[in-house]
């Protein structure tokens, strides 16, 4: 016979539910507050719980989140019967877990039916020995313990949220992550890794100094964990305590994927002690995995639009505007530390000739081999800009003319080197034209229209020598 469990601090109240669970076949126990009841779930757990809101000592929501923490009454369903129809009471009642939510001048038939369906739905687990006795003290007990994890969840997600969401940055929101889950969980090695569908990164903490050789074991172990397509690029960044002499067994890898939209990511560690690690953190990060995607979600997304509004859609390099601020920014930075900046503004040659015999997204693939190029060719420190059409302007600080005129040649080279392949399988050569210009040839009141000016005039004077040429 299936065993129900009415919690009502009301006695009329509690006699007729009792009444009417009985007359529809349940066998039906009682209690009359919510410790009591809790007392009398953990004890035996019963098939399904029928419960009040307002009650003395215990109420209906704290029992609620009580029966759904404990191993032997989570899966117990729960019905809240109460008097309030309130759609806050409702939503707070649900949230916490319980399976039903009804008021009592509901019919006493949806009751019966709501309670034998919930009985039915649930599985039937292995015949379980009563537990001992628990009273009143056993039950708060268990309250206290259940509200200290909550509110450490809590104060962890609050923690998380306060890094992360202030950030449109995929690599510092990785970091935020990183840093809150290294404070609850005692490992060596921390990662979180995010795979798009054209790029892939890792970034790595080092919480406590191990070797090298570990260092790389755990991301080989990791990267693993990712399945990586074959044609994306991953970029790893490490940083944290360091080398040391320690060693950590990658075995022990521990994972936890961070669902995402349109990509996907995971939270890796490897514990200091696993057996400790398994009761301590590991419930805590598997409840804080499905937050911190949502914060990479965020980050990425705010990434993406900050892109959009700084970024060409079609060569990723910085758009016109975008260029320029960067440029007025270097030329005050270099004013003021008595520094310099070059600029090298190139132009792909006979561009034109490649819309009209193949088309413009021939054109387009020309666009994009020749910025990829450039940009493999340019220092870290380096910036390029797509300035309009054919033309692109890179931005070198710390760089004088001979060092710009440097540059410039290896972009020439790294352009004419590359080929760009169009829908009909043809490798179009591209070639370019470069002028370079240096800040210290303009005097203190350089701006950046009269620097790209300079270089504009001397691209000119490449092109009229023959094109696939650096001037000065």
């Amino acid at each position: 016979m299936t065993r129900v469990l009415v919690v009502d601090d009301s006695d009329t109240t509690r006699t007729l539910l009792v009444r009417t669970l009985e007359r529809a076949g349940f066998e039906v126990s009682s209690a009359r507050d919510g410790a009591e009841g809790a007392a009398a779930a953990l004890r035996e757990p019963p098939a399904v719980v029928v419960t009040d809101l307002d009650m003395p000592v215990m109420d209906g929501h704290q029992l609620l989140r009580l029966l759904k923490s404990e191993t032997a009454t989570a899966m117990t369903p729960i019905v809240i019967l109460t008097s309030h129809g309130e759609a806050p009471s409702r939503f707070w009642g649900l949230r916490a877990g319980a399976d039903a939510y009804l008021t009592k001048d509901s019919d006493p038939a949806e009751l019966v039916a709501t309670v034998g369906r919930l009985a039915a739905a649930t599985a039937v687990g292995p015949a379980r020995e009563p537990a001992g006795p628990l009273g009143p003290l056993d039950v708060l007990t268990k309250v206290v313990r259940q509200l200290d994890a909550s509110l450490m969840r809590a104060t962890l997600l609050n923690a998380l949220l306060e890094r992360g969401l202030s950030t449109n940055d995929l690599h510092a929101a990785n970091r935020a992550i990183l840093e809150v889950v290294a404070g609850v969980a005692d490992a060596h090695l921390l990662a979180v890794g995010v795979t798009e569908p054209d790029a892939a990164t890792l970034d790595v903490l080092v919480a406590r100094p191990v070797s090298l050789r570990s260092t790389d074991r755990f991301i080989a172990a990791t990267v693993a964990e990712m399945a990586l397509p074959t044609n994306v690029e991953l970029k790893v960044d490490v940083s944290g305590a360091g080398e040391g002499e320690g060693d950590a067994d990658p075995s022990h890898l521990v994972s936890y994927p961070l669902p995402m939209r349109g990509a996907t990511s995971l939270l890796a560690l490897l514990p200091s002690e696993p057996q400790q690690f398994a009761v301590a953190s590991a419930g805590l990060l598997a409840d804080l995995a499905p937050h911190a995607g949502i914060l990479l979600d965020n980050a990425r997304l705010g990434q993406k639009l900050q892109e959009l509004s700084t970024h060409d859609g079609l060569t990723r390099a910085l758009n016109h505007r975008a260029i320029l601020e960067r440029l007025s920014q270097e030329i005050e930075r270099a004013g003021r530390y008595d520094r310099t900046v070059t600029v090298v503004i190139s132009d792909l040659d006979h561009f034109k000739r490649v819309n009209d015999a193949h088309g413009h997204v021939a054109g387009d693939a020309v666009l994009r081999a020749a910025a990829d190029a450039m940009r493999h060719a340019l220092r870290v420190s380096d910036v390029l800009g797509r300035f309009g059409g054919e033309e692109f302007l890179a931005v070198l600080p710390e760089s004088d003319l001979e060092a710009g005129r440097q540059a410039a040649e290896r972009l020439r080279r790294a352009v004419a080197e590359r080929t760009a392949t169009i829908a009909s399988g043809e490798r179009v050569p591209i070639t370019g034209s470069f002028g370079v210009a240096s800040q210290a040839e303009l005097g203190s009141e350089v701006t950046a229209d009269a620097l790209v000016a300079l270089a504009d005039s001397r691209l000119y004077q490449a092109k009229a020598a023959g094109r696939n040429c650096v001037r000065p």
